[in-house]
């Protein structure tokens, strides 16, 4: 518990620095723009901002990135309820009650049981979070060199039975990200692999261009695509959002306590797992909230109960997502696969050696969750009107900016014409596999524990004269492998329970 205590007061006193108090400030809203325009996902947001913490320290890095990624995730409710379109993929379940509701007129109530339930979700689940990542560091930072690889096969276990788009599609994904990260020198004899003859390769890729491309370049190339034009409604414009519908929103959450802790345990339980995210939380605590509903005649009518559970599943996510980033350096979903590439930038590496080497990133983490929330609050409340005009921005002006932004940041890291190139490439080639349902998240867990893994499976060979038996034998390896089984197996059927819940 002391240990928790000065977790708690480190992180805050990061947090509170006027500084990053603005910076958190700048990114929640940040976050809430790219959240509420439908096209604009949390993972482009973070991955725009990518380039400006290279100009940071990384506390302020991390910091502005968290809040981004609270902020697109609950941005998405605002025009979930508005347009009938989700923001965000974890807000689709918003759409079925709040839509309905904004039409009857009560689009204030809509927008303020969306963000409390965000709100309380976010906040308690980031307690659990803190509890969670300590707990589950303490244990990792007794690894060894195979604990390490079997720490990779439960990532791997994760992607391939988690993600959408199938066990052969992710699996692919998973043996074409580890390609792209044996590019360059070997790290052992530093013969170069897979480099063509191109000077540039013998580096290797970088991850941030590759990021920028693969979630930015791909999402402009697909909003280019539908030629999405938002329409608010004129009586939804005409909303506010006081404390007045503010405490009413409270008063129901508060009479469905089952409800609200269900969803925030579905959507902590599901963040926790690698590679699911909030889509899939979302949906299967809106599918709960309606089996278990003693009226679920009236779900798609416009009721609290599927938003409550909806906000409270996607938000409670986010803490959850961070658990397997912060203690094991698995990415959780595609937002903190983006955010390694913010570690990467300043040096740093999220897992259990940052709880050793540099635990005070961890703690600041744990406070900007916290204190992001409640920022999420205040600006939901005082510029709801300013989010409601944001979405009647024509995509054809936003568009080409946003572009302009993400090749300045390619660009601005290294000063180089072909870290352009590679965004550009990758931009095409992410907009291609999303074309076909291909899910990247596994290309990026397998690109950034590529070389981890390959570097722990050499020297515990080395160690154990070429045997594989220390994998099976020592305790901890033996419980990961057997964890990345069930988690293969367990991933399966949440795929097959969310297919049953959209169909």
């Amino acid at each position: 518990m002391e240990a928790l205590l000065q977790t708690f007061s480190t992180g805050m006193s990061v947090v509170l620095q006027p500084g990053n108090i603005l910076i958190l400030f700048i990114g929640v809203l940040w976050g809430m723009i790219f959240g509420a325009i439908p096209g604009l996902t949390a993972t482009m947001g973070v991955a725009l901002a990518l380039p400006i913490t290279f100009g940071m320290n990384a506390a302020s890095g991390l910091i502005f990135l968290s809040s981004i990624y609270i902020g697109g995730i609950s941005g998405g409710f605002i025009s979930a309820g508005l347009l009938n379109m989700p923001g965000t993929p974890s807000s689709i379940a918003t759409c079925f009650e709040a839509y309905p509701m904004t039409q009857k007129g009560k689009a204030s109530l809509a927008m303020s049981l969306s963000l409390m339930s965000s709100f309380l979700g976010g906040t308690i689940a980031a307690f659990l979070m803190i509890i969670a990542t300590y707990a589950l560091a303490q244990i990792a930072l007794k690894f060894g060199p195979f604990e390490y690889f079997a720490l990779g096969l439960l990532a791997f276990g994760g992607c391939m039975g988690m993600m959408e788009g199938g066990i052969l599609k992710n699996a692919i994904g998973i043996v074409f990200g580890l390609l792209l990260a044996t590019i360059g020198s070997d790290m052992l004899t530093g013969v170069g692999r897979l480099t063509f003859g191109i000077p540039d390769l013998v580096a290797g890729i970088d991850i941030l261009p590759l990021l920028i491309g693969m979630f930015g370049i791909s999402e402009v190339l697909l909003s280019i695509e539908k030629r999405t034009q938002n329409v608010v409604p004129i009586e939804a414009r005409k909303s506010s959002m006081g404390f007045r519908a503010v405490a009413e929103a409270l008063r129901i959450i508060i009479k469905q306590p089952i409800n609200f802790i269900r969803s925030l345990i579905i959507g902590f339980a599901i963040g926790v797992f690698p590679a699911v995210g909030g889509a899939t939380s979302c949906v299967i605590a809106y599918g709960m909230a309606k089996s278990s509903s003693k009226h679920p005649e009236k779900f798609g009518t416009g009721i609290p109960d599927g938003i409550i559970a909806s906000e409270t599943a996607n938000n409670a996510t986010i803490p959850g997502a961070l658990v397997p980033l912060l203690a094991l350096g698995i990415p959780g979903d595609s937002v903190t696969a983006v955010m390694i590439g913010g570690f990467m930038i300043h040096g740093l590496f999220p897992g259990p050696l940052l709880f050793r080497d540099g635990p005070q990133y961890a703690y600041t983490i744990f406070a900007a969750q916290l204190i992001g929330n409640l920022a999420m609050v205040l600006l939901g409340i005082l510029l709801m009107k300013f989010f409601i005009n944001v979405l009647s921005i024509k995509s054809y002006y936003l568009l080409p900016i946003i572009t302009i932004c993400m090749v300045v940041g390619a660009f601005g890291l290294y000063n180089r014409m072909f870290d352009i190139w590679v965004m550009l490439v990758f931009g095409i080639v992410g907009y291609l596999l999303r074309k076909v349902n291909f899910p990247l998240v596994p290309v990026i867990t397998a690109f950034v524990l590529g070389p981890i893994i390959e570097k722990n499976l050499r020297q515990g060979l080395a160690l154990s004269g070429g045997s594989l038996m220390p994998l099976v034998a020592r305790p901890i390896s033996l419980v990961l492998v057997i964890a990345a089984i069930c988690l293969f197996v367990f991933g399966l059927y949440i795929n097959s329970v969310v297919a049953k819940k959209q169909g």
